[in-house]
């Protein structure tokens, strides 16, 4: 079997070799069932998604990364939205909303078992409303769970409220959720995000359509003395929590014009930046990705930036967000889908060295000919290498892409993730460290550490849906703590 190799020296690593194996599609093992609770069985499966891992070293050298059974959560009897997913040590939590409404969490460990079975967040006062994109899901240093969605309102066909809850217990329960929009006016919100800082501060950015009422007509059931303003556009807002999530902030408005259907994002850097994300709507209906800074963890924000003038016009929202993630060093990198004035499908990158003030020129990832080139998400490890995951379409197949990105590589070959004709979609990388005891190398001064890249995405069969992932291990390493 075919491996990653990676060349780790003095924090700044060169990448050698990136070929990271695909599933066997073939004779797959057939291990026992695990049942995962209402939220699905848990089964090893021979395709889906793919984790590399980096063994952390004190010399910065690596060994060859080997890659275990995939395995898969199924939801034989509902449709789920695509996943979340977050690590703390040894735990990956999978947060996914069921086609009734209900948003649900469930955790394994890095060899597949079931640590929580499927676990119902929300009440049924307060359900998700729809599968077309996962629910927000973050970690604190300690493993708190915080976990949004958007619940819809009685008083009108988009009014909607951000919900917030969180869990102090690993996930077995969750407490009741509170409303994040400190405005109860009956408008549409939706497409938020969420992040958790080092110091355990919570930030929350979505967007937000209050700004399109004004006194006057009746606007919807129970609505009487509004009416809808600015057609079809919205608000970009924010709001903080330094409690761990009992208290919110005051919502900060971000900036008007934003593209109600693009998903936000949200990064925070070590040094105390926190950036904002959103697709902005300028004249003549040309919607181009900004990104709001601030210096002060949040409590301020400086005006929104352009990333790349796209030009790209288009009467409607084309729901296609951007991500952005920060490494140790204060670099943010940025990757997005844009038709640009040409009208040409392409998913870009680009980086920001002065703390989103300016952003380099944009650099097109390694997408295949002839295929449409889709939903690109990254995340960055500490010394500044990226990690891509996109999808590449045809009408007729889906699957999943990945690559990694260095300074001063560029790209590496891509890989696809995936196999089958059914539809694979919205995949998700995160990154995370774990501390190995079972390597066998800690003498009490010296800790092997793993660093895992984690990808995970939805699957469609014919009649229900996976989320799927696979681990990779690194033979042993050693640093000093």
């Amino acid at each position: 079997m075919k491996s990653a190799k990676f060349k780790m020296r003095n924090g700044n690593c060169k990448i050698k070799n990136i070929n990271p194996p695909l599933s066997p599609l073939t004779n797959p093992p057939t291990p026992p069932l695990l049942k995962g609770g209402r939220g699905g069985i848990i089964r090893w499966i021979g395709f889906a998604a793919i984790i590399f891992s980096i063994a952390v070293h004190a010399d910065c050298l690596a060994g060859d990364t080997s890659f275990a059974t995939p395995f898969s959560i199924s939801h034989p009897d509902k449709k789920v939205s695509a996943p979340a997913i977050a690590v703390h040590e040894d735990k990956v939590y999978i947060s996914y909303i069921r086609e009734e409404g209900d948003v649900y969490v469930t955790a394994l460990s890095t060899d597949g078992k079931s640590i929580l079975p499927s676990v119902k967040v929300n009440d049924k006062s307060v359900p998700a409303n729809g599968i077309h994109q996962s629910p927000g899901l973050a970690l604190g240093a300690k493993g708190e769970i915080y976990i949004i969605w958007v619940s819809p309102r009685e008083e009108g066909e988009f009014a909607a409220d951000i919900r917030f809850t969180r869990s102090m217990d690993g996930g077995r329960t969750f407490l009741p959720s509170i409303v994040i929009n400190d405005n109860q006016t009956m408008s549409s919100r939706g497409f938020e995000s969420i992040a958790v800082g080092k110091d355990g501060v919570i930030f929350i950015s979505w967007l937000d359509g209050r700004e399109k009422l004004v006194p006057g007509i009746e606007y919807g059931a129970g609505s009487a003395g509004i009416k809808q303003g600015r057609q079809g556009l919205s608000s970009a807002y924010f709001a903080r929590s330094s409690d761990g999530g009992k208290v919110f902030e005051k919502n900060i408005k971000l900036e008007d014009n934003a593209c109600p259907c693009c998903r936000t994002a949200l990064a925070v850097g070590q040094d105390g930046a926190v950036y904002v994300s959103w697709r902005k709507v300028f004249e003549g209906d040309i919607r181009d990705m900004v990104v709001a800074s601030s210096s002060d963890y949040g409590r301020t924000f400086n005006q929104p930036v352009v990333v790349s003038e796209d030009k790209w016009a288009i009467q409607g929202c084309p729901h296609r967000g951007p991500s952005m993630a920060v490494d140790d060093k204060g670099l943010l990198y940025y990757t997005w889908y844009t038709e640009g004035s040409n009208g040409l499908p392409a998913i870009y990158l680009s980086m920001s060295t002065d703390r989103g003030k300016t952003f380099t020129a944009k650099q097109m990832l390694p997408s295949g000919d002839r295929v449409f080139p889709d939903h690109p998400r990254l995340a960055v490890n500490k010394d500044g290498i990226v990690y891509l995951v996109w999808e590449e379409k045809t009408p007729v197949l889906s699957k999943i892409m990945f690559a990694t990105y260095k300074r001063d590589k560029g790209f590496s070959k891509p890989e696809q993730l995936s196999h089958g004709v059914r539809r694979s979609y919205d995949p998700v990388v995160v990154v995370g460290m774990e501390r190995a005891d079972h390597v066998g190398v800690n003498d009490g001064n010296t800790v092997a550490l793993v660093q895992k890249v984690y990808v995970i995405w939805g699957h469609d069969e014919i009649r229900f849906t996976r989320t799927v992932l696979k681990i990779g291990k690194e033979q042993g390493a050693e640093s000093k703590e």
